[in-house]
């Protein structure tokens, strides 16, 4: 079962300050974060961005890869005069559905 793990970061951000946070949760959490920008790609006018940041996370660890992403984003954040508003989004392992009585393949 895997689960996701996503971090939204809503607000002015500088260029390379997405990826600052994307090495920051690598280090923190041991796990690949995959990068997503919409709208502007990093902002100097103060404009607004939307950065996501996405983990897959195998087992029971979520609840260990949440505490240590927080970890990494206090610090990032810390690093900010203003920070922009993060969120940690945590979708557990969907159960896999029993078959259905009229599936003759059980799948």
């Amino acid at each position: 079962m895997t689960a996701m793990i996503s971090v939204k970061v809503e607000g002015p951000v500088g260029l390379d300050e997405p990826e600052e946070l994307l090495a920051e949760l690598g280090r923190e959490t041991g796990l690949a974060w995959r990068l997503e920008t919409a709208g502007q790609r990093g902002t100097l006018d103060g404009g607004l961005a939307v950065t996501t940041l996405e983990a897959l996370v195998g087992g029971v660890a979520g609840a260990v890869v949440q505490a240590a992403a927080q970890r990494a984003i206090d610090v990032w954040r810390g690093r900010r005069l203003d920070p922009p508003t993060v969120t940690i989004i945590f979708q557990p392992p969907q159960d896999p559905e029993p078959p259905s009585p009229d599936d003759p393949e059980g799948s």
